[in-house]
């Protein structure tokens, strides 16, 4: 299906099946797989508690920083449970040493803060990345937000 197809298909669609969900989500082109989001944003209520899950651990790293991303708005509308998280934070620190430097750099600066509020990963944890944080000094539009949480997070 062409480009401008999906989009309208993701922004109007009352339902779609989980199978086209996760192949949107995993689309090469950012577009679709941004308005997949979107889409998973607007009917998370709706969605089996399993694949909003199943979100946490999702292979392509750039949708499972936005669930993770999104995991403080789930925990609060009762989709998901802290507790339940706390078996899938492997995941999660995987995005702290993950290869593409952006959804790497989000995961350290957006959303550890607040994985690290709901008691999912602790300092201890967090501490043995510390190179892949470090790694990030090397790109010069990180530079300075790295050497502020690096200061904020006393490493």
């Amino acid at each position: 299906m062409e480009k401008e197809k999906v989009l309208s298909l993701l922004q109007s669609a009352d339902q779609l099946s989980l199978d086209e969900i996760e192949k949107y989500l995993s689309s090469n082109d950012k577009d679709i797989k941004h308005e997949a989001w979107n889409y998973v944003l607007k009917k998370a209520k709706y969605l089996p508690h399993s694949f909003l899950v199943s979100l946490l651990k999702f292979p392509d790293t750039g949708t499972r920083y936005r669930a993770w991303n999104s995991l403080p708005s789930f925990i609060s509308e009762g989709l998901i449970s802290v507790e339940e998280t706390k078996s899938y934070k492997e995941y999660f620190i995987e995005m702290l040493r993950d290869s593409n430097l952006t959804v790497r750099f989000l995961s350290w600066y957006v959303t550890l803060k607040q994985i690290l509020v709901l008691g999912i990963v602790n300092e201890e944890d967090i501490k043995k990345e510390k190179k892949y944080l470090i790694e990030l000094l090397q790109i010069d539009e990180y530079k300075e937000l790295v050497n502020e949480l690096l200061s904020e997070l006393k490493m």
